[in-house]
Order: structure tokens, then sequence, then C-alpha cells
């Protein structure tokens, strides 16, 4: 049995409307493709430009790093040879001093072994030089002894040095046997023809106050032959004593 209640709807037919709709939707589409290649392209051009400006940038930093790093490795290399030449001078100026010393003591020895003078015994007590030592309370010394007679001959000689100074506010007087570990035993004995140095380096204690050198000379079993010379204690100089 049919159902009388449905209801059909007739649409007109209309064979162009299709199309439209479709030539519609293409066109539509055409357009938003475009407008998004066109979007696309203008983007792609600003980050083109945006980034042909950075490697241009990064270009000059990189250019600019270079010479910096350049600069500065001159600048070393220029301290570096700064540095060597001021130790070339440096050493330079340390040897000529030293020539100059060594100079001013032969310079010294052989006024001393021209001056006139001496005992009858013929012996002379020379020049003393005191200088500071290696260490705070050591003296380096250098004493000149001599024969001024006429025939000259190999002798045998002591020699004895004594530093007098204050300890205490006391006088004391010390051999230098006691300050100087070269030496074991006082006076000391040697030999020469025409003139002998004794030299080396005291150790004087800190309380020690030393005001002068006394050295006592004479030859060997010939106690009238003894002469005498005392010097003033002054570091760094030729100290010229009085007999």
């Amino acid at each position: 049995m049919s159902n009388h209640n449905q209801k059909f709807v007739v649409k007109p037919y209309r064979p162009g409307h299709r199309q439209i709709e479709i030539i519609l939707w293409i066109s539509l589409s055409v357009l938003l493709f475009a407008g998004g290649l066109m979007l696309g392209f203008k983007f792609f051009g600003s980050a083109m430009v945006e980034k042909r400006q950075m490697q241009q940038e990064l270009g000059s930093i990189r250019e600019s790093m270079e010479g910096l790093e350049q600069r500065l490795a001159n600048a070393e290399l220029s301290s570096r040879i700064d540095s060597i030449a001021l130790e070339q001078v440096r050493q330079v100026v340390t040897s000529l001093q030293t020539q100059l010393a060594v100079d001013k003591e032969e310079l010294s020895l052989y006024r001393n072994l021209l001056q006139s003078g001496g005992s009858e015994s013929g012996l002379l007590i020379g020049e003393l030089t005191l200088r500071p030592g290696p260490d705070e309370q050591s003296i380096a010394y250098r004493l000149v002894v001599q024969q001024k007679e006429n025939k000259l001959k190999r002798i045998k000689v002591n020699i004895k040095m004594t530093i007098n100074g204050m300890n205490g506010g006391k006088d004391i007087a010390m051999g230098l046997e006691f300050l100087d570990q070269q030496f074991e035993e006082s006076p000391i004995r040697t030999e020469f023809k025409y003139f002998h140095i004794v030299e080396g380096v005291m150790n004087v204690p800190a309380e020690f106050k030393p005001y002068n050198f006394a050295v006592v000379m004479w030859k060997k079993g010939v106690n009238s032959s003894r002469v005498e010379r005392e010097f003033d204690w002054r570091i760094d100089s030729n100290i010229v004593g009085s007999d």
C-alpha cells in the first residue's frame, strides 16, 4: 500500500548553472594561488635582501676582527722584541759594570804596586776594599800586600787580620778566621815574591758593629819585620788606612 503522505520536490533543470559554479570555483582557486605566490615572492625577496645585508655586516665584522687580531699579534710581537732588546741591554750594562769593577780593581792594584813606601823590612800593606757580599750579613773583602825591596826574592810571611767593633756596648775584637770559613787558623801563612792578594767573604753577625779592620804582617821567623796598618770600616770603597 503506498504512502500517500510522501511529497516529491521537483527542481527545474538548468544545464548552465553547474558549469558556472565550477568556473567560479576554479577562478577563485586561481586567484588565491596567484595571491599566495605574489605574497610568497614578496616575503622571499625581503628575506633575501635581509640575508644579503646580514652577510655584508658579517663580512665587515670578520674584517674588523681580523684587523684587531693582527694588531694584537703585532703588539705582542713588538712587546716581545722590546723585552728581548731590554734584556740584551741589561746584560750589556751588567757586563760593562762588571768589567769596570775589574778594571778599577786592577788599576788600584797597579797603583798600589807602584806606590813608594814600606817599612825597613821591605813589607808593605796596601789597600783594602770592602763591598757588600752575596748575603745580607756578608761582606766581601780584598787586601793587597807586597814586598818593596831592591832585590826581590820569594819570601814567606804571616798575616793576621782582626775586625774591631762593638757588641752590646762593649769593644770586641774578632779574628778573620771566625768570620771567614776558608781560614781555619790565624795567622794566615803564605809566600810570594812581588805581591799577594787576600780575599774572601766575611759573615758578620747582625749584633756586631765593626768600626775598623786591623792588619799585621811579618816575615816568617823574623819578628822584627812586623808591620801594622788599620783601616776605617767603610763599605764599597777603596779604604785608605793609616800606618
